[in-house]
């Protein structure tokens, strides 16, 4: 509408300058009714000269090769007309809902990993370039959080909580499962199912109801002491506080560990509550301590909350994946086979309880 920009494409499609199917439509038709040129919208929105009105442009664009549509209407069936009997090629843009009924919807959706070209990729990158560039730690966390890490305090708690979680001897559920699965014959990935099978709330699992403990406590600006009182109220344990064999008078150096790797945060919102939770639990039994699930969930909340930005959405949103216990998962896995082929190795045979060992109610 107004000017004589379109002049200049009659110019380039005459000289041969650009080949390339061209389909146009002039608005300002309507003009043509009135008794003196109507402005359409912006300044330069007025055709005071022939040569300027549309019926001009769109009859010098028509003689130039240009699909000219007359309206807006006739522009489209030009499109669809053109487009199907000079069997032009559409974009992705101009497919239309037709094109597409052949498509089906994937069965997943996978951003974590993939193939580019026979090779695997991981986060969008190819593998053996983030193998050059990423430590072990560092790929692991990116791979549970789907994303990069923003600092490098989580992929070194990644490793600290890896090394911390990967054994705790042959007398826990897990472990016990996982020998005599292996004494009983059966394979490395029966054998670690078994034992993976006794993670939950009472052996292992205790990290990811740790983490709704604080995350929920500090969200709800809940007092200590409340929060101890709603528990006993409930007669219910406080995950994440007691354990059987370490206390007050017996800590355990896994959790100095990780409150010393705390002191690298500025705040720490989270882990400040659970250890004013163990204050209280503390005066009434001294095996009522912040244990290794605790801590490591209180440290792990509070590193995504400064170090990676995490909205309290996002955190809770990890809680309810059970993000948090797949660490332990990750790293007891280790522990685990190592069991088994220890095992295997020994070959002690069928295990069967001692008959002193199993009352008679």
């Amino acid at each position: 509408m107004g000017g004589t920009d379109e002049y200049e494409l009659v110019e380039l499609l005459n000289k041969k300058i650009i080949t390339k199917p061209v389909f146009a439509y002039i608005a300002g038709n309507i003009a043509s009714v009135f008794a003196e040129p109507p402005q359409f919208g912006h300044a330069k929105a007025l055709a005071q000269k022939g040569s300027e009105t549309a019926a001009a442009k769109t009859e010098a664009l028509a003689q130039a090769g240009v699909w000219a549509g007359k309206s807006y209407a006739h522009f489209i069936k030009l499109i669809k007309q053109n487009i199907m009997k000079n069997n032009i090629k559409k974009s992705a843009r101009e497919r239309t809902s037709e094109d597409l009924s052949e498509r089906k919807a994937g069965l997943f959706t996978c951003r974590i990993s993939g193939d580019k070209n026979g090779s695997p990729t991981i986060l969008g990158q190819e593998l053996v370039t983030a193998v050059k560039t990423m430590s072990y730690s560092e790929m692991v966390i990116a791979m549970l959080l789907g994303q990069k890490p923003k600092s490098k305090e989580l992929p070194q708690f990644t490793d600290l909580a890896l090394k911390l979680l990967i054994d705790h001897g042959p007398n826990v559920s897990g472990a016990v499962n996982t020998m005599i699965t292996a004494r009983a014959g059966r394979d490395l990935v029966s054998a670690l199912c078994a034992g993976l099978l006794t993670i939950g709330d009472r052996f292992g699992g205790a990290i990811n109801e740790s983490a709704l403990n604080w995350f929920m406590a500090v969200e709800n600006k809940t007092k200590p002491a409340e929060f101890v009182e709603n528990f006993a109220s409930a007669k219910k344990l406080i995950a994440g506080i007691g354990h059987k064999k370490y206390s007050s008078h017996n800590p355990d150096e896994r959790v100095k560990m990780i409150l010393e790797f705390a002191k690298k945060l500025k705040t720490h919102f989270y882990l400040d509550f659970a250890l004013a939770v163990q204050k209280i639990t503390l005066g009434k039994k001294a095996n009522l301590i912040l244990n290794v699930d605790g801590a490591m969930a209180a440290v792990m909340l509070d590193l995504l909350k400064e170090k990676e930005k995490y909205s309290a959405h996002e955190m809770k949103e990890l809680i309810e994946s059970g993000f948090f216990n797949s660490l332990f998962v990750l790293a007891r896995s280790v522990g685990f086979v190592s069991h088994y082929l220890e095992q295997r190795r020994l070959d002690e045979g069928l295990f069967r309880l001692p008959e002193d060992s199993v009352g008679q109610g």
